[in-house]
């Protein structure tokens, strides 16, 4: 199906915002929205606490400065432009406390004018320094460091050189008052120089290098046309496709905290700034719609389900997968108005209960009611943190940028909104696959969708009409829609790179813990504690030789087995032994160096064997838990993570 022309698509667009307005109860208005200013150096410490350095603000706010050491500390997993774009919302910080702290003292008079009588000498006035910098208007170098460093140096921003208000830092940064200390100081470009830090054995942690992390995991294969996409997939990696959803969710929130980093640092490069709307609303606890995502997941929850997606969202997919695929214009005709208003009430009185009768579901009224639901939820799905930074993605240069950031901020996104964001995603993509039924392509449905999950601010510009607002962000937020569509498979991912971040925070955490052991024991010098330690440790059962794991299956008939690992072994191969094998019950598969494997099982009947939904599982070491990818190369894995058990477990949603 051929795209609309622009004129077509924005009358596309403003149609589904008349048809947004129609079907508007009496009475009904748009939330409020908040704008108040935030106050100085509010942002940088809503955007530490985000991205785990919670603790770094509450030290700034009660008025104690961060040493050279603790800030690499505190940054050690960081790329360089990570640790960047870290320090600058530190220093800015530091720097609006600082003066509200000054502001805050109280200044007695005798405190400005010496008395001559008890100083012996009339009070002088200083004169401003002379230095050069201050003379070119430029803030000045100052070589010490006040925060118990070794004395490495580091400058100030430059003024007009980065704020999160998108205000100049002039604002934030006097740097001519006199007696104010710094944090610290580093010479011009060697801040983020990572120093080597030792592990937990003595040896030396790898330092995470910027190519780890510029070196996106998506390349792109084939150039863009004129009327279709560029091409990308994820990058082979011997860890295999790492996806979301492979991680536990501990380990997810350091992801999470990487990603909000990483996107904000490539924000920075190209000077993007976005907004975080606030709007007063009342969130209701009951029924299905205006109902927060989370609070409708919890509510299922109690009945037994396990999904991050409310049913309620799921059954109105599934119900148009079924009936309203091919149904011409489905999402783009209206559903009658009182009808739908009724199929409402009856939703809301049934649903749980299961009597509620979706033969009687028309298809557009079903399209109508899902969109109802996305545009009164009272956090949106892509939530009021981020719903300003999808648009912004716009600004970027490169398609391969784009999608970086879009993978970023799927990434940032709650579980809720970001599975129901897939189950939607995937919804339209069936829609636009079955376009030669439904006249609705790929355009089309973006055109549609973009009102729906785009809620703008209630107010219009003053400088600008209203069809060229609308305009602007038809065509915006469309093509956002577009490519969340169009590449959504590869960005539910997670960088290998990342998670190689991840890991080396577990090794510092643990070399930390292993130290602050190492002198417990040393002080407590107890000699019966050390023979009680070494009797538990020899009545373990022997660690495998190097190259050789043991594989964990708890839940089959063969609960374990020995495997030694070779260069071309796959978690696939690993998990093969514990499968059902074709015309044979106790032999085992030698293609690989299975070790001394046991027979499979002793009565075939009562057997249980590995299916297709059964995975290999590193816990431990250097992460938490991680789903490994069946194509993925174990030996490399092990060589990175030596201390992780291995697990066979079922997950079905991968």
């Amino acid at each position: 199906m051929a795209a609309p022309s622009d004129q077509e698509g924005y009358e596309i667009f403003l149609k589904e915002l008349n048809d947004i307005d129609n079907a508007k109860e009496q009475g009904e208005e748009d939330e409020e929205l908040l704008s108040k200013t935030p106050d100085e150096g509010e942002i940088e410490a809503e955007w530490l606490k985000s991205a785990g350095y919670g603790f770094v603000v509450n030290k700034l706010q009660e008025g104690k400065d961060l040493s050279d050491d603790e800030l690499e500390a505190l940054t050690s997993s960081l790329t360089r432009k990570q640790a960047q774009a870290v320090q600058r919302r530190v220093d800015t910080l530091s720097t609006t406390m600082r003066k509200r702290q000054k502001a805050n003292q109280k200044v007695h008079v005798r405190d400005i004018f010496n008395n001559p009588d008890e100083q012996g000498q009339t009070p002088m006035v200083q004169d401003p320094p002379s230095s050069p910098d201050v003379i070119n208007n430029q803030p000045p170098l100052i070589s010490k460091s006040s925060g118990g460093g070794k004395g490495r140096d580091r400058p100030f921003l430059k003024l007009g050189n980065y704020s999160m208000s998108g205000l100049n830092t002039l604002e934030v940064q006097d740097y001519l008052d006199t007696g104010v200390k710094a944090i610290s100081f580093k010479p011009r470009n060697t801040f983020g120089k990572k120093k080597d830090i030792l592990d937990g054995r003595g040896g030396m942690l790898p330092v995470i290098s910027d190519a780890e992390i510029s070196d996106f995991h998506i390349q792109e294969v084939q150039s863009a046309s004129r009327v279709e996409l560029p091409v990308f997939e994820t990058k082979p990696h011997t860890s295999g496709t790492i996806k979301i959803g492979d991680i536990s969710s501990e380990d997810m929130v350091k992801i999470r905290s990487l990603a909000l980093i990483e996107l904000t640092a490539l924000f920075d490069s190209c000077n993007i700034t976005y907004s975080k709307f606030k709007r007063k609303i009342k969130f209701k606890d009951h029924g299905l719609f205006g109902v927060p995502l989370q609070t409708l997941v919890e509510q299922d929850q109690k009945r037994g389900s396990t999904s991050q997606v409310p049913q309620i969202f799921s059954m109105l997919i599934s119900h148009l997968e079924n009936d309203g695929i091919t149904s011409e214009g489905i999402l783009r005709i209206p559903g009658a108005v009182t009808r739908v208003k009724q199929l409402r009430h009856e939703l809301n009185e049934k649903f749980y209960s299961g009597q509620f009768r979706w033969e009687e579901f028309l298809p557009h009224d079903a399209a109508a009611i899902m969109k109802q639901f996305l545009r009164e939820l009272p956090v949106p799905l892509l939530t009021y943190d981020y719903l300003d930074a999808f648009p912004q993605i716009e600004h970027l240069k490169s398609s391969y940028e784009k999608l970086n950031a879009l993978n970023l901020l799927i990434l940032l996104l709650p579980d809720s909104h970001r599975d129901s964001l897939k189950l939607l995603l995937k919804f339209l993509r069936n829609v636009v696959s079955h376009s030669n039924e439904n006249k609705m392509g790929l355009n089309n449905v973006a055109m549609i969708m973009a009102p729906n999950l785009f809620l703008a601010p209630t107010s219009r510009s003053k400088t600008k009409t209203v069809e060229e607002v609308e305009l602007n962000r038809a065509a915006g937020t469309s093509k956002i829609i577009t490519m969340l569509i169009h590449y959504q498979d590869i960005l539910w991912t997670i960088p290998p790179s990342f998670i190689d971040q991840v890991r080396h925070q577990y090794e510092v955490d643990q070399k930390a813990k292993s130290r602050e052991n190492r002198i417990k024991r040393f002080l407590k010098k107890d000699k019966g504690d050390k023979g009680e330690a070494y009797k538990r440790s020899s009545s373990q059962e022997p660690e495998p030789q190097e190259g050789v794991i043991r594989v964990q299956a708890p839940h089959l008939t063969k609960s374990s087995a020995l495997i030694q690992l070779d260069d071309r072994m796959t978690a696939a191969d690993v998990v093969a032994p514990f499968k059902r094998q074709a015309g044979s019950h106790d032999k085992p598969n030698s293609n690989h160096g299975y070790k001394n494997l046991p027979p499979r099982f002793r009565n075939p009947d009562n057997a249980q064997f590995a299916e297709d939904n059964a995975y290999l599982f590193e816990v431990g070491g250097n992460i938490g838990e991680r789903c490994i990818d069946p194509k993925a190369n174990i030996l490399d894995i092990y060589k990175t993570n030596p201390h992780a058990e291995w697990i066979i477990k079922v997950k079905y949603d991968r």
